[in-house]
């Protein structure tokens, strides 16, 4: 890595670090909201990209992964008093065991497979609605005295969550670095290109899909795990959300670059933005209008469609802007 590049990770890092600050000191509740949601998307996203953008197995239905974080973590504070820093990673490998036993999909080829996890998402929410604790009314984190707001994770406004994101999104990023510049990494995209062609070179497609579908329940779970404590609450509509958990992360992808590896992130910082001021700002001014924001995230995902079919990332990587992630041995 150049010593300029180190330069502006550093720099982007330590702004990120001292935004949450600067909005807590201007009492800028909206902007740290939204920086929030940029950093959650972030996670989603990547992990979304890891399975769909490396190996080609495009899901619609990666909400039951976020759900089930969601409510592992609820649960076990609410039953169990389990604070959420164990909870959250609890909930992150719950999510990775439903992916290992989701993983027989992968008999499933191209659009088949995505429509089996778009159906997915309405089996578990109906599951939900009708089994899970709180049923379809839901479960909320109860008050708690000042002295156990570390133990539950429960502080007013976004600013301290956005510190926990950022964590996990750097966790994330380091592994996944890591995975991508390995032969797991050329394996993926091997599959992804050509499965036929990879089995013949001796690269085993299901199992590498295993691997990927793992790494990106985990996080999906992790990022529902997150959502729990920032919210206090969760029902089986908004952890279950098809367009907000599912589509979003897609949309994010696809506009930062799906195939690459800083697209999701750079899409997320980008979208979510946008649609948060409009959904909080012209919505409200005309609220005839209701899902106006909708609307806006079919414009965006069009107009990517027509003039950026690679992402962001993907056109400054093709322009020699950026540099892809190489081989790491």
């Amino acid at each position: 890595m150049s010593l300029s590049r180190s330069f502006i990770y550093l720099c982007l890092i330590a702004l990120l670090l001292a935004l949450p600050i600067i909005f807590m000191v201007l009492d800028l509740g909206f902007a740290a909201a939204a920086l929030y949601l940029c950093v959650q998307y972030s996670i989603m996203a990547m992990a979304w990209n890891f399975l769909a953008g490396y190996a080609g197995q495009v899901s619609f239905g990666h909400a039951v992964f976020f759900g089930v974080g969601a409510y592992t973590t609820m649960i076990l504070l609410l039953f169990y008093e389990v604070t959420p820093w164990v909870g959250i990673p609890i909930g992150g490998i719950m999510a990775a065991l439903l992916g290992l036993g989701l993983s027989f999909l992968f008999r499933l080829r191209s659009h088949w497979f995505s429509l089996a996890t778009l159906a997915l998402v309405t089996i578990f929410l109906l599951l939900f609605q009708e089994f899970a604790p709180g049923r379809a009314a839901g479960l909320q984190v109860p008050i708690v005295p000042p002295e156990r707001e570390l133990y539950y994770l429960r502080y007013a406004g976004a600013y301290y969550y956005i510190y926990l994101a950022l964590a996990y999104l750097g966790v994330e990023v380091l592994l996944m670095n890591y995975l991508v510049r390995r032969d797991i990494g050329y394996y993926l995209q091997a599959i992804r290109e050509d499965e036929e062609t990879a089995m013949l070179l001796g690269i085993n497609p299901f199992k590498y899909k295993v691997l990927a579908m793992l790494v990106s329940s985990f996080f999906m779970g992790i990022a529902g795990g997150i959502y729990t404590v920032r919210f206090r609450f969760v029902d089986p509509y908004s952890v279950f959300d098809l367009l907000l958990i599912s589509i979003y992360p897609v949309i994010a992808s696809l506009l930062g670059g799906m195939y690459t590896f800083w697209g999701p992130v750079v899409g997320s910082f980008i979208f979510v933005p946008i649609f948060e001021y409009i959904r909080s700002n012209v919505v409200t001014a005309f609220p005839r209008y209701f899902g106006l924001h909708f609307l806006v995230a079919g414009i965006i995902l069009f107009l990517i469609s027509l003039r950026v079919p690679r992402g962001v990332v993907g056109w400054l990587e093709s322009r020699g802007y950026l540099r892809r992630p190489t081989h790491g041995r």
